[in-house]
């Protein structure tokens, strides 16, 4: 009887497993490219790398693809969210960024206070961009049009940094 409750709690839990999903493991994507993280262009605040699971692309940001922040200090969680939402507006057109505004806010307001050793990471894969701390997952957001839009910040026309954006593309 014991058993057939250990066997059932068992299959219960593996079930649940395969239908919520989850992104790629850590162990599964392999590094591309690197860049320090400067804040005021000369301050080394961390690095940044683009992961996926074969760097052998012709496109490096397409799904699937992960990209890390890992950070050597303290950084206040809305100030990943104000400097988010910055260079959305400087990237996207007026009406793509209206459109998606409410999305970017909902997105940005999961960001936490973060310390020395933190990572966070932006997933993009399945037409969803989530986003992880740790590697424990924050929340997410449906459609490639968002993680496109949202990879932007990084990797548009008017990148958070110039040097971070053509490192990360192997362009150094």
């Amino acid at each position: 009887m014991a058993t057939r409750s250990l066997t059932r709690s068992f299959l219960l839990s593996m079930s649940c497993l395969l239908v919520m999903g989850s992104p790629a493991q850590a162990d599964d994507w392999q590094q591309c490219h690197r860049s320090d993280v400067k804040a005021l262009r000369f301050i080394t605040v961390g690095e940044a790398r683009l992961l996926r699971q074969d760097c052998n692309v012709d496109d490096l940001l397409a799904a699937p693809m992960r990209l890390e922040f890992s950070y050597q200090r303290e950084v206040p969680g809305d100030a990943f969210a104000k400097a988010a939402m910055n260079f959305l507006e400087k990237n996207l057109s007026d009406s793509e960024f209206e459109q998606l505004k409410p999305r970017f806010e909902r997105f940005n307001s999961h960001y936490q206070d973060i310390g020395d050793g933190d990572t966070y990471a932006m997933v993009y894969q399945d037409e969803q961009l989530q986003l992880l701390l740790n590697n424990d997952p924050l929340t997410s957001e449906q459609g490639a049009q968002f993680a496109e839009a949202y990879l932007t910040i990084w990797f548009g026309e008017k990148p958070y940094s110039s040097n971070l954006k053509q490192a990360l593309l192997g362009n150094p």
